[in-house]
Order: structure tokens, then sequence, then C-alpha cells
């Protein structure tokens, strides 16, 4: 008695292209990863127990309405930058800090240590009011 054989079709998934899309993405991910250009504000916080001399400088306070008061004078995020560089004119050697408000945004804090920036300063101290 004959029975007719059904064939059986041995086929297995072939996982080669798939490992081969794999890897190109990860070289594609670890390229574009290594070029990323990140930029930061260096800050520099004041050590608690430390003497500090006299010496002048150019305080900026950051308030929460989003203005500003430089050694006492208030002024717009507008005219911040000028008036800080004419007081570095009148005098080169003073130092430059930022002092942070209660409920002051990130922005505007941003915007004073750029200040400190346009005058040279590399770091900015950054004071908790």
């Amino acid at each position: 008695m004959y029975q007719p054989s059904i064939p059986q079709d041995d086929s297995e998934i072939n996982l080669t292209p798939m490992l081969d899309v794999v890897f190109i993405m990860l070289i594609f991910f670890i390229v574009t990863a290594t070029f990323l250009n990140e930029y930061g504000v260096d800050i520099a916080l004041p050590p608690e127990f430390s003497e500090v001399a006299e010496v002048e400088s150019i305080s900026v306070l950051v308030q929460s309405d989003g203005s500003f008061v430089v050694n006492g004078r208030p002024l717009s995020k507008a005219s911040l930058i000028p008036y800080v560089q004419a007081l570095y004119g009148q005098n080169p050697e003073a130092g430059f800090s930022v002092r942070m408000g209660a409920g002051s945004r990130v922005g505007d804090i941003v915007a004073a240590v750029e200040a400190g920036r346009a005058l040279g300063f590399g770091i900015v101290p950054l004071v908790p009011e």
C-alpha cells in the first residue's frame, strides 16, 4: 500500500540580515553620540567657611519678577550687560557675582551669568539670597 508522503518544509528563519541591520544601527548611534556638543554654564559656589577679602565687586541680584538689581540700582534685562560693562570699565579690578533671589527663574540667572562672561569672567560665583 502506497501512502503519499507530504514533503515537510524544514525552513529556518535566517537572522543574518537582521544582525546586519542591528550592527549598522549600533555603529550609527555610537558615531553620532560622540559628536554631540553640550553647552554648559560654569559656576562656582563660594565655600561656607572662608574668609573673603574686601574687594569692590559688581553684584547682580536676580529677582523673581525677572528684574535685576546691580549694586543697588534696579535694571531690566536689556540694560544689564551695558551697565555692567560700564561699571567694569570704571574699575577693572572689580569682581563679579550673581545673587539668586527667592523664586528667580533659571533663564534670568543665566542672563546674569552671561553678563559676567561678557566681562571676561570664566567662572561666575552664584550666591543664594
